[in-house]
């Protein structure tokens, strides 16, 4: 046999103990931090995706796994979690809408008569129902409507005379979201600054008037209170200087959100960015909730500069957020408990809402709190996790691609594996 030279067998040597060295590192790295290699693996097949997952380590957060973080895509329905910081950032998680009934100056009378119409005034409030309605569809966080009507025969009222007037101006006439497809009506009813059962019709149907369906409803629970109406339902403007007569204030916002987020409600995320732009800049229109929703993340330098907020539920496709921007939202909620907390709380957990089938291993469901997102081509997932260790994350997945069940399971996959603190000690990402 011939025998090679010498300088070649040490040069082999060290070529083989190379080899081994940088086998191991590279397993090493890779068991450290099993997150970035999943998102890496389906990027490379899939590469319209933002995602950004940091750790957040006492000293400031740490990135564990990235693709493009800063690339703003269509963000399906995490978008609800723009919508749900900045509404807090704007009313609070205390904040109540007031649904009124007013009486002109001076129409009332003796025997609890009221001369001439009543006006029912919209205050936005996404959740004002019949108690029907909120036992089937808004899981009993409804405004009952009844309760209103109870309010004014509480407070003397025992007859109108000159019907209901229903003022809705609170908010423009827009009924849909900014380039919206046209079967989203389906998606999202009619939106407008009173609605009673999210303006469904008894037979399941859109309302076709908002403000008439919302005074018919309101007749029929005074006359069942024992107020006598006569007189018809119209829409209109309330009387200045009128006389309240009765009041029903909904749940807190923080309530209303844990409906929202758990069932991913499109109705209350739209009526919620009206309510941001009636509230906090003095006119009720999309355009004007999602500008001040910019730019409360922007005096937060959490906006990226290709963002573009259209609507508040992310209907549309023309909605672009990245995955920095969640997960700076995020990150704020961390460190500004006063509102951050309702915003995390309002999150669904594994095995709730719509993450009742997925994220349900018994060390995931309970450390999670977690948004989903779904429109064609697009699929996303953002919220907070604590693995068994203790140790907090924020993660942002958007992932613009026609695989969506390969996106999810590969979504679903990374955020076990922080869960069960598999990225607990890895090294951040340049």
């Amino acid at each position: 046999m011939r025998r090679r030279p010498r300088r070649a067998l040490v040069a082999l040597a060290a070529a083989g103990a190379l080899a081994i060295v940088g086998a191991s590192v590279g397993t090493a790295t890779a068991q450290a931090n099993p997150v970035e290699s999943t998102v890496d693996a389906f990027a490379r097949k899939n590469p319209t995706i933002s995602v950004l997952v940091q750790r957040l380590d006492p000293s400031g957060p740490v990135t564990v796994a990235s693709w493009k973080p800063e690339t703003s895509l269509a963000p399906a329905s995490t978008m609800k979690i723009v919508t749900s910081a900045s509404t807090l950032l704007t009313v609070g998680p205390d904040f109540r809408f007031t649904t009124r009934l007013e009486a002109a100056p001076d129409s009332t009378g003796p025997a609890g008569t009221v001369a001439g119409p009543a006006y029912l005034i919209g205050a936005g409030d996404p959740m004002l129902a019949t108690r029907a309605y909120s036992r089937s569809g808004l899981d009993q966080l409804g405004t009952p409507i009844e309760e209103l009507a109870r309010n004014v025969r509480e407070n003397g009222t025992r007859r109108i005379t000159g019907g209901v007037v229903v003022d809705e101006t609170l908010f423009d006439r827009e009924r849909m979201g900014p380039m919206w497809k046209s079967d989203y009506r389906w998606e999202c009813p009619p939106l407008s600054g009173i609605a009673t059962n999210q303006n469904r019709a008894d037979n399941g149907s859109n309302v076709a008037s908002p403000a008439i369906a919302a005074g018919q409803r309101l007749v029929a629970a005074l006359r069942k209170a024992g107020v006598s109406v006569s007189g018809r339902v119209r829409a209109g403007r309330d009387a200045p200087g009128g006389e309240v007569i009765g009041q029903v204030r909904s749940q807190p916002i923080g309530r209303i959100l844990d409906f929202m987020n758990a069932h991913s409600d499109n109705f209350t995320a739209e009526t919620l960015t009206k309510g941001m732009g009636a509230y906090g800049a003095g006119t009720g229109a999309t355009r004007i909730g999602t500008a001040r929703a910019e730019n409360l993340l922007r005096e937060r330098e959490i906006l990226q500069a290709s963002d573009n907020f259209v609507d508040g539920s992310g209907l549309s496709h023309s909605n672009r957020v990245s995955a920095a921007t969640l997960v700076g939202v995020l990150r704020a909620a961390q460190a500004e408990p006063e509102w951050g907390d309702a915003l995390i709380r309002s999150l669904p957990q594994g095995g709730e809402g719509t993450l009742i089938r997925r994220l349900k291993g018994p060390q995931v469901r309970k450390r999670i709190h977690a948004k989903t997102g779904y429109i064609n081509g697009v699929a996303s997932l953002a919220g907070t996790v604590v693995s068994t260790s203790g140790t907090p994350y924020a993660f942002a997945f958007l992932m613009n691609t026609p695989d969506i069940g390969g996106a999810q399971r590969t979504m679903d996959k990374a955020v076990t594996l922080l869960a069960t603190g598999r990225a607990d000690d890895a090294p951040g990402l340049p």
